[in-house]
């Protein structure tokens, strides 16, 4: 398990613990929202990966270059910084 020292706003503490029955219990339901919010935010940024890499396919299938092999994906790209080397040359 990782440990982290965080600093939080003294006032909003001293307004939550009373909450609590405990210093134990409040401890442990802190790290639970923390837990929380990290599961939250890897999920968040996994569910766009997944959107973002589905908006890729779908654009090379309106390309037409979605049954590209890797060795024709690598020469396009070639081409296009040639294409852009020459451009900025001239």
């Amino acid at each position: 398990m990782c440990s982290y020292n965080i600093t939080i706003n003294d006032s909003i503490i001293e307004k939550v613990r009373p909450s609590f029955a405990n210093e134990t219990d409040f401890e442990q339901w802190l790290q639970q929202q923390i837990e929380q919010l990290l599961i939250q935010f890897y999920s968040s940024r996994k569910a766009r990966a997944r959107l973002a890499i589905e908006l890729m396919r779908q654009q090379s299938e309106m390309n037409g270059n979605s049954k590209l092999t890797l060795d024709e994906i690598n020469e396009e790209i070639r081409q296009a910084r040639k294409e852009k080397k020459n451009a900025v040359a001239q």
